[in-house]
């Protein structure tokens, strides 16, 4: 997360700088935090290279993966990079560069935006899915950007595209997935969407399935409305029961919702309320995971009336 000063004149987010990178760990399930500083700059892009051979195992028990969002029109640097911890963030590895994506025509042109998920699929192969804006388009290109599927087979080593969650030509945003594997090469992912046309309220979460590994996708359902200011992304999960839980922020409503699915995502139960919040729409961006006692640990940011500033929280919520 990022950590900077409160600035209660500013528009958005009502932070100021300088803004510094952080990271929280939880050893008993999410009851309590402590605040560390990365070791390494896990924000840059600089000079991305291929990993060495070997040198990411990508079904490493303690994996983690950080994607940068690309920067500038031309060149790799526009494909952005990630990093690698397999110590659960204690140490980093790389900017490593999403060789072979830079020459594909289906992203010509196009800038990797933030929020990514990723899937291991062994030692050497990962699905990763991505996002991506036509800088081209100025200031409209933040509403219709795009998630697409890429995977490696040779320890991050290549990438090649393997398809489109929303078809590119879709006339609304499809950005922010949170993708869950259901064994078999069959994915879903929840997605953040919105209506470009429909000012800052039309905003909503579907979720879409594939069943060949990525390439191809479906629309599955759609969870629920993520309400004003621009809607809100999901977080996604597989219960150890093989059920699924979602959840997200409705911002109009001021609400962080939760729902489950008993059906890989065809049906969602009721809405419960997580969190309640009467003080600001700027809240959200939720993380979601199940912790050894069984209870979901739902991480975060909000504002109240006693803690005007945003700060993050985490529930632990029983399913």
């Amino acid at each position: 997360f990022l950590d900077g000063p409160w600035r209660a004149e500013a528009e958005g987010h009502k932070v100021g700088d300088p803004q510094e990178l952080r990271l929280a760990r939880s050893l008993d399930g999410g009851l309590t935090w402590s605040v560390e500083i990365p070791p390494q700059d896990v924000s840059r892009i600089g000079k991305p290279l291929p990993p060495g051979p070997g040198e990411i195992r990508f079904d490493h028990p303690d994996l983690a993966v950080r994607v940068v969002a690309g920067s500038g029109r031309r060149g790799a640097e526009r494909m952005g990079a990630f990093h690698v911890s397999t110590d659960r963030g204690r140490t980093w590895r790389g900017p490593w560069a999403f060789t072979g994506l830079e020459d594909d025509p289906r992203v010509a042109g196009l800038r990797i935006t933030s929020r990514t998920s990723v899937l291991p699929q062994g030692r050497d192969s990962a699905v990763f899915l991505l996002s991506a804006q036509d800088p081209s388009l100025g200031r409209v290109s933040g509403r219709l950007d795009k998630t697409f599927a890429v995977r490696s087979d040779d320890g991050g080593r290549h990438f090649r595209f393997l398809g489109w969650l929303v078809p590119w030509g879709d006339p609304h945003r499809a950005v922010m997935p949170s993708a869950v594997d259901l064994d078999g090469g069959r994915f879903v992912a929840a997605l953040r969407r919105r209506n470009p046309r429909g000012g800052e309220s039309e905003n909503w979460i579907d979720l879409v399935v594939s069943n060949d590994g990525g390439r191809r996708w479906s629309f599955r359902s759609r969870v629920g409305e993520s309400g004003c200011c621009n809607g809100n992304p999901p977080a996604l999960t597989r219960l150890r029961d093989g059920r699924l839980a979602c959840a997200w922020a409705d911002r109009t409503r001021q609400l962080m919702l939760l729902r489950l699915s008993s059906d890989e995502g065809r049906t969602w139960g009721p809405e419960r309320v997580v969190r309640a919040n009467p003080h600001a729409s700027d809240m959200g961006y939720p993380q979601i995971g199940q912790n050894d006692r069984g209870e979901l640990v739902i991480l975060y940011y909000l504002a109240t009336a006693e803690r005007p500033a945003s700060f993050i929280e985490a529930s632990l919520v029983r399913p």
